[in-house]
């Protein structure tokens, strides 16, 4: 997860760059960024998947892996790091795809890698066919296959079905400005990310001292959320694209409409389904636990989420937005200010002191 959240700061500036010079009719230094993109992940997976190779077995014994498990380990991350490689180039690859506004083309991939993933994992967990039982190594490796003929499906979807003009010298030819506008907004975005990940372990961290309890309701309930989440998420990155284009061609008022045209339907559409969830916890909550002292902490967090959710889905697309037109440090600034000038000290009092 740590290594997908580094691709994918190079993902987030590469299409917002490419959706500004398609807004501004300039194709062929769209199709530039694209490569350079490529070229950038290509090298960080390299990277990734080289220091998973060497320093594996340092980062399993860094987290107290059990020495029964070790081995197993090691040549499952191995395995893994060689699809990471590949998951690096598929981010750039289905970004670009969506920025081009074929959005479902990536949506039908990614089930089609799963089937693959769950299908391989059926045979090489349970050897069916006379295939050997792999365990593990055979769960990383139908991942990785799925993973490879995913890169290979976006690859084929991108520059031929697109019809944009594959050349490989474009992945060595780097100019200053292009990389420089890559990098302003995938930087702080990933920067963004980092900040919330960090943000969010350390409310974790104060839910534990809570006892078992309450980090088995947390645990319930974001997993829960996560799903309003996906909406806010879904209309963001939508509306990134739209607002992108304009700001690409100048029009800025549309750009500007545009992005609240998308806060409304990102807050409305996650207000309905907080409220939706909160009517169905107590179903919910007994299909999930039959521990009552764990539904009975859960219960006002369904109550706080019809304000959480819709908020949540704000910031979502108001970053998102934000990033379209060119600006991804002021949502990084306002991250580090919020989350970790009043959301932890103010977490910490209330949940800890109080």
């Amino acid at each position: 997860h740590l290594c997908v959240t580094i691709f994918s700061f190079i993902s987030v500036g590469c299409s917002v760059v490419v959706a500004q010079y398609l807004g501004a009719q300039k194709r062929d230094t769209a199709r530039n960024v694209i490569h350079i993109s490529i070229a950038l992940n290509m090298l960080l997976g390299t990277f990734v998947a080289l220091v998973i190779f060497f320093f594996g077995w340092d980062a399993l014994k860094l987290m107290n892996t059990p020495d029964s498990l070790m081995q197993d380990a090691y040549n499952y991350l191995h395995i893994l790091g060689i699809c990471l490689l590949f998951e690096a180039i598929s981010l750039i690859l289905a970004a670009c795809i969506r920025v081009y506004g074929k959005t479902q083309a990536v949506m039908y991939v990614s089930l089609f890698i799963n089937i693959i993933t769950v299908f391989g994992n059926i045979l090489l967990l349970y050897g069916f066919f006379g295939l050997p039982q792999l365990g593990l190594i055979g769960v990383a490796v139908s991942t990785a296959f799925g993973r490879l003929v995913g890169m290979g499906i976006l690859f084929y979807l991108l520059f031929h079905g697109l019809k944009i003009h594959f050349d490989y010298h474009l992945l060595f030819r780097w100019t200053k400005k292009q990389l420089g506008q890559i990098l302003k907004i995938g930087l702080p975005s990933a920067g963004e990310n980092l900040v919330w990940f960090l943000h969010y372990l350390t409310a974790l961290a104060f839910v534990g001292l809570m006892g078992e309890l309450s980090l088995a309701a947390e645990s319930i309930y974001f997993a829960i959320a996560s799903f309003i989440m996906l909406l806010g998420a879904s209309v963001s990155i939508a509306n990134e694209i739209i607002v992108a284009h304009y700001v690409g061609a100048s029009q800025f008022d549309k750009a500007y409409k545009q992005g609240f045209h998308a806060i409304r339907a990102g807050f409305i559409t996650s207000l309905i389904a907080a409220v939706l969830i909160y009517l169905a916890s107590p179903f919910i909550s007994r299909l999930l636990t039959d521990d009552q002292s764990v539904i009975a902490i859960m219960a006002p967090l369904f109550l706080l989420g019809i304000l959480l959710e819709p908020g949540r889905s704000l910031n979502i697309v108001m970053v998102n937005a934000l990033r379209a037109s060119g600006d991804a440090a002021f949502p990084l600034k306002t991250a580090i200010l919020f989350m970790w000038g009043i959301s932890i000290p103010l977490g910490y009092y209330l949940g800890i002191k109080l």
